[in-house]
């Protein structure tokens, strides 16, 4: 765990904290590497690349809603090679009706199971969300994450900072 520091004199307010990131009104620290906000000249966010596993999700959604209307295509396909003649009302109906509670039972859990995985994908995106600085007339990478939640806490928490900063 990074021990945090204090860049100024006076009072510092803290605006981010966590294991690795520390965000107050003097300074950024991000693992070892600490800047002061007054040497930053501008900061800004971009979206890097998607990577592997990006891709993975994506293809992940496509399979998993194949999948699901390949078994609703295989299920009418078996359905037309049954011949209902042979079966008195009753059976049919039996047979019906244990069907689409089978089915439907089974398509909740699979809907259900792609719900979680969209939902996770936005939590822990394929994307890498990036906040870069201007320091000493360099562009500067200064943190980078695929979870947007934390970076979206982050880079609100750097702006407030900067602003909080520019006030003083």
């Amino acid at each position: 765990m990074p021990v945090w520091f204090s860049l100024g004199s006076g009072e510092m307010t803290t605006f981010y904290r966590d294991n690795a990131v520390y965000v107050g009104s003097d300074g950024l620290q991000v693992e070892d590497q600490a800047y002061r906000l007054s040497d930053l000249e501008l900061v800004w966010h971009r979206r890097g690349p998607r990577g592997a596993p990006g891709v993975a999700l994506i293809a992940g959604r496509f399979l998993l809603i194949f999948a699901v209307l390949g078994g609703i295509a295989a299920a009418g396909a078996a359905m037309r090679g049954i011949d209902f003649e042979s079966y008195d009302s009753g059976t049919i109906l039996a047979g019906a009706v244990a069907g689409v509670v089978l089915a439907g039972t089974i398509g909740l859990f699979l809907v259900e199971g792609v719900i979680t995985l969209i939902e996770r994908s936005y939590e822990k995106g394929g994307v890498e969300h990036q906040i870069w600085a201007r320091h000493s007339n360099t562009d500067i990478l200064l943190f980078a994450t695929r979870d947007k939640l934390r970076f979206g806490k982050i880079y609100r928490a750097l702006q407030r900072a900067i602003e909080h900063s520019e006030a003083a």
